[in-house]
């Protein structure tokens, strides 16, 4: 089986800057998505893409990773991510691929383990399997409030709204989940014709939510940290 790898790494994130590089515990933020992939032992070639030549020099470090400079086309603030996925996946070096994964650093508690059993769930009558988090607040409470007027619409998703009923018991709601950006793995012919991770039958990898946490604020990697130092987190 032959599978592609790819980690994209921007330098010029705005919430965060040079959030990739920055330190989580004792190593870069972006050393936990390469050692994770590197450590599962699945991938032919594992493609690390930047636009920053700091954050290329340092994946040049490990070794198995092949490291990309990024179109500047591709490295906008406005590209999403997936651009810079069916551009590559487009290539004729990887015509004889089998499947093809995504993995973003600012999910750096996705482990070699969640990784190897996320590909064991793949089978050929599926077309992607991608990793997912329990959400924290019941998605049955939501509510939606008038920009103008402040004025609450409890039913907006559910009509009686529980928040209405009075039947607000989280423990007797149907559990929601988000997607959390450790992996996204997928058929490549089947990617290559749908150009997305989510257009045929997916299966959803369960994690949790303190191995789920995504790093896009400066809270978040405060957050994180804790969790290590506290070692809420392990194996990684």
């Amino acid at each position: 089986m032959k599978r592609l790898a790819i980690i994209p790494s921007r330098g010029g994130s705005k919430r965060l800057p040079r959030k990739n590089l920055l330190p989580l515990g004792s190593k870069p933020l972006i050393d936990y998505t390469i050692e994770a992939v590197v450590s599962s032992k699945l991938f032919r070639t594992i493609l690390f893409s930047s636009d920053d030549d700091e954050m290329l020099h340092h994946a040049d470090k490990f070794n198995n990773i092949n490291t990309e400079k990024r179109d500047k086309r591709l490295a906008g603030d406005e590209v999403k991510v997936i651009d810079l996925v069916k551009e590559i996946a487009s290539r004729d070096d990887y015509d004889d691929y089998d499947q093809i994964g995504l993995f973003l650093p600012t999910c750096p508690f996705r482990n070699a383990e969640h990784i190897r059993e996320a590909i064991q769930l793949l089978d050929e009558l599926d077309y992607s399997v991608v990793s997912v988090c329990p959400m924290i607040d019941p998605l049955q409470l939501s509510l939606t409030i008038d920009e103008r007027t402040n004025i609450i619409n409890p039913n907006a998703l559910l009509n009686p709204s529980p928040l209405v009923t009075g039947h607000t018991r989280s423990q007797d709601f149907e559990p929601y989940f988000r997607v959390n950006g450790g992996l996204y793995i997928a058929w490549m012919n089947q990617f290559r014709q749908k150009e997305n991770f989510f257009q045929g039958q997916v299966k959803g990898y369960v994690m949790s939510r303190l191995e789920s946490v995504d790093i896009d604020y400066k809270y978040d990697l405060d957050i994180a940290n804790l969790l290590l130092e506290k070692k809420y987190i392990k194996n990684v």
